[in-house]
């Protein structure tokens, strides 16, 4: 393996001057502003020590550049050329207008700097500011912080963490094969590569049948206990490349689990069944499955076993005025069902990991099934490919901490997830156009309001309600859903508009009275996964002229709800649009606000001058009726290979169009009777 790149001294500088430009220490005049303009009078002391906080005196700067040093080979080397430019007169001056090394600037002259790029004609420029700001926040604001946290009144981890409710809990303990110095081989009936939705529930259905199975993982198991809440160790230990995966082209946020349990231990608990129109459009595709009682009966089953259900609900204080909103506008809203075991559950940490086990995810619940039936499991392992030989899956190759392990079964369930089941597919050789194509995300927009009242939209059940308004934007399915997320600091720090540090700060003060809704589209037309010079996946997506219809519709909407719901002032995260004072009066009837609905239309979505995100990956391996509409059998396994099979949301012939967490599930539910249906008999 070739050495990591490296960083200069001088463009480490320059990164230092960035993101200190961004989040720095307020001095002086700027600083007595500051605590002027925020302050009751009774925090003073907090408001001062949140001003002198910064991203270099709070040592958050090797935080900002382990993420950078994780980026993709390519993207790393792009970044480090304009940090290079940036570090001499000549190119500062192609860049930026100014002739002077970037790092030599004055702080105030930076900032007008950063600002220009932000609302650049040029796109990379936009993205860069944006990449950078964003950066620089979520390092700074994730991080347990007394100064900041004291200021904006955020407790840090649940205060419940170590209740009552946390020590009563039945946790399972799991236990993991340790492959030795010298490697190891080892050999199973089934090996299941993942241990999310699709692979969880593959490795309790197997091994109840008494199949032998061994689950791989290339993720980290924390126990319970271990879990922290803290947002820097949820995101940096629980998610994809540490929360900072992106899309190749740097426009879009991705956010993947990637632990013992998958998504499944970080997700918000919405367990929406697949739509009947979705149903219907996958079984006109030549998939009729999905229009069978029997789908249903997997459906059911996940059900059951996950407690679903919106009988326990309590709605938070976010959520209830998202459903009063709906109510007065005569939108349509109703609940989500959560999997949370036929128990309320307010956890709004959930997204750093359930530390209760009250969310039941495939670590509470298929996982501790299939271990209790003799399943046998690996993490922190790292699968290269799929072994075949004459046309048939005899197992997979992999590492272990560097250790070399070769696992022979009769058959391989790859279920990595859309992102990198398409990516052990492509190593181990397979030529099914459809692999890697047809990748759907769900790209999310945030709209937010500011309400009088403290919501504190981090705590109490997260995503308990949405609303269909918008659903059928183009009039065939496609369109958009509007929900509440769990809302903590660091995402607020990175969706906040940046015009100067000290306005980023104040509008940071703000946290407990804001609520966001995410407009959650389903997106019509794919990107792709491709495998990059180190054979690691490479998410390729831009938003489509036609998916842009879908967030459009979804964000006039959203900001419609927030001012029947009340809020004093609504605002996008589009750079060109101030935020829009609502007249109490008149609310949605003001002619002013309807303008104003005009200019997010017409001011649409861009990359870098908007924020764009996504927590849910579909496809790049679609069912299909032929190898000519699709990666795999409508029994999951592959075309090319025999008793090689796919379980998991790449196998999603469209976008689900909801929460996909309850489809996932039954998805592998039902490939995992057609595998006990298949002969188990061949000799390796």
């Amino acid at each position: 393996m070739s050495a990591p790149p490296q960083l200069t001294d001088d463009q480490v500088k320059v990164i230092i001057a960035l993101v200190d430009t961004f989040i720095p220490e307020l001095t002086g005049q700027e600083l007595e502003e500051f605590v002027r303009i925020n302050s009751n009078g009774t925090n003073e002391e907090a408001l001062r020590a949140f001003g002198k906080a910064g991203v270099v005196n709070q040592n958050v700067v090797d935080v900002i550049m382990a993420k950078i040093h994780s980026l993709p080979p390519e993207k790393f080397e792009e970044l480090g050329t304009v940090f290079k430019v940036l570090t001499s007169k000549v190119g500062t001056l192609a860049l930026a207008g100014t002739y002077a090394e970037f790092a030599e600037l004055p702080r105030a002259e930076r900032a007008k700097i950063v600002y220009g790029w932000s609302n650049s004609m040029i796109t990379k420029l936009r993205v860069f500011s944006r990449a950078m700001m964003s950066i620089s926040a979520i390092s700074f604001y994730t991080q347990p912080l007394d100064a900041v946290f004291n200021a904006m009144e955020y407790p840090g981890p649940d205060p419940e963490m170590h209740s009552e409710r946390f020590t009563a809990a039945n946790l399972p303990h799991y236990d993991f094969v340790e492959v030795p110095e010298q490697g190891l081989e080892i050999t199973v009936d089934v090996v299941i590569v993942g241990s999310g939705a699709g692979g969880g529930v593959v490795a309790a259905e197997l091994a109840k049948a008494g199949k032998k199975v061994l689950v791989i993982e290339k993720g980290h198991h924390y126990p319970h206990r271990e879990l922290t809440l803290t947002q820097h160790d949820g995101l940096t230990k629980l998610y994809e490349n540490g929360g900072t995966l992106s899309t190749a082209d740097g426009a879009m946020t991705v956010l993947a689990g990637s632990t013992w349990g998958g998504g499944t231990t970080v997700n918000w608990c919405a367990s929406l069944q697949l739509p009947h129109f979705v149903r219907e459009e996958w079984a006109k595709m030549g998939l009729d499955y999905f229009a069978t009682p029997t789908y249903q009966k997997s459906i059911d089953a996940i059900s059951d076993r996950l407690k679903i259900s919106d009988q326990y609900l309590q709605h938070n204080k976010a959520n209830t005025l998202l459903i009063e909103g709906c109510r007065k506008l005569g939108f349509p809203y109703k609940n989500i069902p959560q999997n949370t075991g036929g128990h309320q559950h307010s956890c709004g940490w959930c997204g750093f990991g359930c530390r209760y086990g009250e969310k039941q995810g495939t670590m509470m619940t298929f996982l501790r099934d299939a271990q209790e039936h003799g399943a046998i499991f690996m993490h922190d392992t790292h699968v290269d490919r799929v072994l075949v030989s004459k046309g048939k899956a005899i197992g997979v190759e992999g590492r272990q901490k560097g250790r070399r392990v070769v696992v022979k079964a009769q058959k391989v369930v790859v279920s990595a997830g859309a992102i990198h089941t398409p990516a052990v597919l492509k190593r181990s050789g397979l030529k099914n156009k459809f692999i890697g194509q047809n990748l759907f995300l769900h790209p999310v927009n945030y709209v937010f309001g500011k309400f009088d009242e403290r919501l504190d939209c981090y705590k109490g059940s997260i995503m308990t309600a949405l609303s269909t308004v918008a659903e059928n934007t183009d009039g065939h399915g496609y369109g958009s859903k509007i929900e509440v997320p769990s809302h903590h600091p660091g995402l607020n720090g990175a969706f906040i508009r940046w015009k100067s540090a000290a306005q980023h700060k104040t509008a940071m003060l703000e946290l407990n009275h804001i609520m966001p809704l995410i407009v959650l589209s389903r997106d019509r037309d794919g990107g792709s996964i491709e495998l990059g010079e180190d054979g690691q996946p490479r998410i390729h997506y831009t938003v489509s002229k036609h998916d842009v219809l879908s967030l459009e519709d979804g964000m006039g909407r959203a900001l419609q709800i927030l001012v029947a719901a009340g809020a004093q002032r609504v605002w996008t995260t589009q750079r060109e649009l101030e935020p829009f004072v609502v007249n109490q009066t008149l609310g949605v009837a003001d002619p002013a606000f309807r303008k104003y609905l005009d200019q997010v239309r017409r001011v649409s979505v861009k990359a870098g001058s908007t924020v764009i995100g996504t927590a849910h990956q579909m496809g790049t391996c679609r069912l299909g009726a032929s190898p000519k509409k699709g990666a795999l059998k409508p029994t999951g396994e592959t075309w090319e290979v025999k008793n090689l099979y796919v379980a998991d949301a790449s196998t999603f012939p469209t976008a689900s169009g909801v929460n996909p967490m309850l489809t996932t599930y039954s998805i592998a539910h039902s490939i995992a009777q057609f595998i006990k249906q298949a002969d188990f008999n061949a000799k390796l």
